[in-house]
């Protein structure tokens, strides 16, 4: 709407006055439409996909047991080459013979094919929980053998109490960020590249839509959407990935942040499974119209999901706590941005030292001066600000009516997020 307005004033000086009222009309309307859509999704989320996941979960939980079961009666056998990642790599590639048996009028292979894939994006998940367990194992059995000697370790976010042990060599220490991408990777990556398969695919299928025919551009706009809502979403995934900060977000107890009757992570599974059955099915001629229905059963995952990941989430912090910003104030921010999409630090006292040096720093996306001492709900509103965090310990800085509305959290020293409560609450 903001755009429209600018164009309107600047291309037409002269009607500014009504075409500003039509640009606010037709924003209006934009947002009524889309909360309509936004109900009619949560409708079918709740009444649909949930009793769906109960069947999907028993399933999946039962095939996850079998093949775990597989991999550690086979420990002995399995090479380190053998890693999610590996198989996320290896299905992606598959992309190449599928869409060369499309072009050359082949629908049986490439339908098998794509079942394959899905599978493997179910078994890249179980091979990396396996690979953390024997990890956990091997690292165990080190420090065992160890123990008593001083070997330097990397620093983590999650270890306030690490020292340099005196080598008497150079040590490199990988910094919080690499570390956390490290961690991520194998998440990131497996989104991306069940993308990159889906994706060419679907553009291939576009070609083996007859001309003319039953509910024909009814595939036409299903298979488009899909392609437009992965390739947003894939986008996402690239800049959340190289734009997150070096710490992960806090767990979120007695609280929750989406009112939706899914879990974010339950849309995606049911999209994944929705989106590939469908594929197969599509390819094959007598079995269209059915691949057709369970494609079009994504569409409304695939827009819930990139909905979920443009949705802002504005978190603020009161700045004048701090005396210096040391790695465990840096570390305090990092978290509370991994919470939300915006980060708002605000100091309610004149340091102008501590504002500057604030606003240097990479998590945070803007520092308010002359912040009130004690937050209300007006300013919350005011600023666009969605919730207020603060650390154990800290000094109540907002209102009851605030606290009351549960748009304040703290993080404990066990890295748990928990709403912070007024004392007439506690009391209750």
């Amino acid at each position: 709407a903001r755009i429209f307005k600018t164009f309107t004033v600047v291309l037409c000086p002269k009607t500014s006055r009504y075409s500003l009222s039509f640009s606010t009309m037709v924003a209006e309307i934009a947002l009524k439409l889309f909360a309509l859509v936004d109900s009619i999704v949560e409708l079918y989320l709740g009444t649909v996909i949930k009793p769906f996941l109960k069947f999907h979960e028993a399933f999946y939980s039962a095939l996850n047991k079998t093949l775990r079961k597989l991999l550690d009666d086979n420990k002995s056998k399995i090479g380190d080459w053998f890693t999610a990642n590996f198989i996320t790599y290896a299905r992606t590639v598959l992309v190449i013979p599928t869409l060369l048996l499309l072009a050359w009028g082949h629908t049986i292979l490439p339908s098998l094919i794509v079942i394959l894939v899905d599978f493997g994006d179910f078994l890249d998940g179980v091979v990396a929980r396996y690979w953390v367990d024997i990890k956990k194992e091997r690292e165990k059995d080190e420090a065992a053998k160890d123990k008593g000697s001083s070997r330097p370790t990397s620093p983590t976010s999650d270890d306030d109490s690490f020292e340099i042990v005196t080598t008497g060599s150079p040590q490199a220490l990988t910094s919080w960020q690499v570390s956390h991408w490290n961690r991520t990777y194998g998440g990131f990556v497996d989104a991306v590249c069940d993308k990159a398969f889906v994706v060419p695919c679907w553009i291939a299928l576009l070609h083996t839509i007859p001309k003319s025919g039953y509910l024909r551009w009814v595939q036409y706009l299903t298979l488009l959407f899909l392609i437009l809502a992965e390739v947003a979403s894939g986008c996402i995934r690239f800049r959340a990935y190289f734009t997150s900060v070096g710490v992960p977000a806090p767990k979120v107890e007695g609280f929750d942040f989406s009112t939706s009757a899914v879990k974010a992570d339950h849309v995606g599974k049911a999209k994944q499974t929705f989106e590939m059955v469908g594929s197969a099915l599509f390819i094959l001629p007598f079995a269209r119209y059915l691949g057709l229905g369970f494609l079009f059963l994504a569409v409304p995952l695939a827009y819930e999901s990139v909905r979920r990941k443009v949705n802002t989430r504005v978190m603020y912090v009161n700045g004048s706590k701090f005396d210096k910003l040391d790695h465990k104030v840096l570390k305090f921010l990092m978290q509370v941005k991994g919470m939300g999409s915006k980060l708002i630090v605000g100091f309610s006292d004149k340091k102008t030292e501590m504002i500057l040096t604030t606003c240097a720093c990479s998590c945070v996306d803007e520092v308010i001066a002359e912040a009130p001492k004690k937050l209300d709900l007006m300013f919350l509103e005011k600023q666009g600000i969605d919730y207020v965090i603060s650390s154990v310990g800290d000094e109540q800085f907002v209102t009851d009516e605030t606290l009351d509305a549960q748009r304040c959290l703290t993080i404990g020293e066990d890295a748990i997020a928990r709403p912070l409560k007024s004392k007439e609450q506690k009391t209750d």
